[in-house]
């Protein structure tokens, strides 16, 4: 995610509360903060992006990647 100059504490403590939420690193770079979260399906992240993570106040912007498992590997 992106986030607004100065309010990056405060998503921080918003996003870390959030129960899908697992890990959350802020970073350097394009981004400002990385989040790793699991819900159960697309519908659950769906909702978990545009009615949770985008209504957090100082987020500017997110950019979703689905992880996955390759068959015959883990």
């Amino acid at each position: 995610m992106r986030i607004k100059p100065g309010m990056d504490r405060n998503v921080l403590q918003k996003v870390k509360k959030l129960p899908e939420v697992k890990a959350v690193e802020t970073v350097y770079g394009e981004y400002d903060m990385l989040i790793r979260a699991e819900v159960s399906t697309l519908e659950a992240l769906d909702s978990f992006i545009f009615d949770t993570v985008r209504t957090v106040k100082g987020v500017e912007v997110s950019t979703t990647l689905i992880t996955m498992e390759v068959p015959g590997e883990g």
